[in-house]
Parts: structure tokens; sequence; C-alpha cells
């Protein structure tokens, strides 16, 4: 493969990993997370209720749907129950992104829960895979799905939050391309600082990453960093939309990506649909995303 369109796949997911997501505070939002009170409850003719067990009975139990409504159900119609993970809006339960640590395909200050894991494909060709090691350790990788590319590079992101709090969460990652039949390129990437603040439906994301390269008998890093900005916000119990924006050093002669995105979220997968647009000394183009998530070993709002 050549040294030109590894750099090329180099810089599509260097600038990627930049991006971490911060959250602002939702007040018109009711937190279910932590909450024993709000259950999911399934019943056997496959409908699902959401709300508060008020009284148990012997073999009646009595609901409190979150939109208010009172049922008394028999304990042979439930076929499970647990709590929920999501929040409350307007009387309906809106169900957690499951793609919480990413936003299009960068990955944001949250963490994945140890056994927790996910299958990606961004932009369709570049797979990865992705799993928690630990509540704070993250190990990824994967090879692009390209002919001549296609077990020729192989990249690897690791990540470690720092701090992960109720609605903030920091990380430090790098994400690592090599190139095993190429010594003299040897391996390149970036190393990354990201932050998130903020609530899982609504938030902001700012980063910053040094591009490094050894092989051949050498090393160097990058002096100056490429910042990020994104962030995220939900308008609806299934959609989400997404930015991500990367503005590169000036040696690259003020090359800037901007991006915007819709996410359509589902119990374990996610599906990013949107634009992107690259500009450089008054030039510039544009070209769709496609991104597919799904998500393994969580304790989604269905899980049995």
């Amino acid at each position: 493969m050549s040294k030109t369109i590894s750099r090329l796949l180099g810089f599509a997911f260097f600038a990627g990993a930049l991006q971490p997501a911060a959250a602002q505070t939702d007040t018109s939002r009711t937190p279910v997370v932590g909450s024993a009170t709000v259950m999911e409850v399934r019943l056997r003719d496959g409908s699902v209720l959401y709300g508060t067990i008020e009284r148990v009975a012997g073999d009646t139990f009595v609901l409190r749907t979150v939109s208010g409504v009172r049922m008394e159900l028999t304990a042979d119609q439930i076929k499970s129950q647990q709590r929920a993970v999501g929040s409350v809006v307007g009387g309906e339960y809106w169900p957690e992104d499951p793609n919480h640590t990413r936003l299009l395909f960068t990955s944001t200050g949250r963490a994945l829960g140890a056994g927790e894991g996910y299958v990606s494909a961004y932009f369709l060709f570049f797979p990865m895979v992705a799993y928690g090691v630990t509540d704070r350790f993250t190990i990824a990788g994967g090879t692009p799905i390209i002919p001549g590319a296609m077990g020729e590079v192989f990249y690897v992101a690791p990540k470690f939050t720092v701090s992960q709090r109720e609605r903030s969460a920091i990380s430090v990652g790098a994400l690592a391309f090599a190139l095993p039949n190429d010594t003299d390129e040897g391996t390149f990437g970036i190393a990354y600082s990201a932050g998130t603040w903020g609530t899982r439906d609504r938030a902001i994301t700012a980063g910053a990453g040094w591009g490094f390269q050894w092989g051949g008998g050498k090393s160097s890093m990058t002096n100056a960093p490429v910042l990020v900005l994104g962030g995220e916000a939900r308008v609806s119990r299934r959609v989400k939309l997404l930015t991500e924006n990367w503005v590169f050093p000036n040696g690259s002669d003020g090359f800037t990506l901007v991006s915007g995105a819709v996410r359509f979220i589902g119990e374990r997968l996610s599906t990013d649909f949107g634009l992107m647009g690259a500009a450089q000394s008054g030039a510039g183009c544009c070209f769709p995303m496609v991104n597919f998530v799904w998500n393994f070993g969580r304790e989604s709002s269905t899980r049995r």
C-alpha cells in the first residue's frame, strides 16, 4: 500500500480520535439512571411498560406508568422487570443512547463500562471493535476494508478515563496506525485529551491532540495541537443531532473540517447520517458520512 493512501487513512481517523463530548445540564429531563423506582416491565404478550411499582399484594402488582396510568398486573403476566436506564420526558420514556462514548467517529470523554463494547463501521469501510477492559480503560482496533489496505494497515486506540462523574468526563488516549510492511513509515497517529461536560443527551465537546510518528530509527511529535469542538443534542426519543469540527495547525495551511449529522437511536444499534466539509486556503468540498455502531455487553433498556 502506498504511503499516500496510508496517510489519508491516518488523517481520517486521527482527526476522529480527538473529539471529546461535553454535555450541558438539561433541567427539563428527569434522569432515570441510578433510580430503583422507575422500572422497565416486560409482559408476556410482548408489551413493555415503564413506571414505578406502587404496591405488591400477593400475586398482584400495581404499576404507575411514567404517563400517570395506574395498572394492576398479575405475576403470570410479567415476563421480566429491571431498572430502567434513560430519561422521562413529558411522560414518555426515552432510552439511553447506546453509543454514548462517541460522536460521529470521534471519542468522547466518557468511558465504556467493564465488559461493555461495540462493533462499528465508520464511512462503511473502516470497522472497529472496542471493549471496556475496566470501567476506566478501553481498547479498540481494526483494519480498513479497502483493497490493498486490509491487513496492510492496522489501527489501535487505547483510552483511559481520568475522571468520570455524572455531568463530566475527561479521558486521554491515542489512535495509532501501524504499517507492518513499511519500516520507514513505522507507526504514526495522534495522542489526545478529551473532555465531556453535561448529560448524555445534551453535550459540548472539546479536545486537543498531537501527531506522532516513530519508525526507521527515529521518532517525532508535533508541537501545535489539533483542536476539536463538537456537540450533541437529543431532539426526540429516537433522534439526536451531532456535530464535529476540527482545526488543524498552521503547518496545514489552516485546514479545517466541519460536520453535522443525525443519529437514529435503537436499543443497541445507532446509525449516523451526515455531511462533512473540508476547507483549506479558501477551497473546500463536502462528502456524506454513514456510520453504524452496535453495542454489546451493556445493561440496555431491553436486555434480558
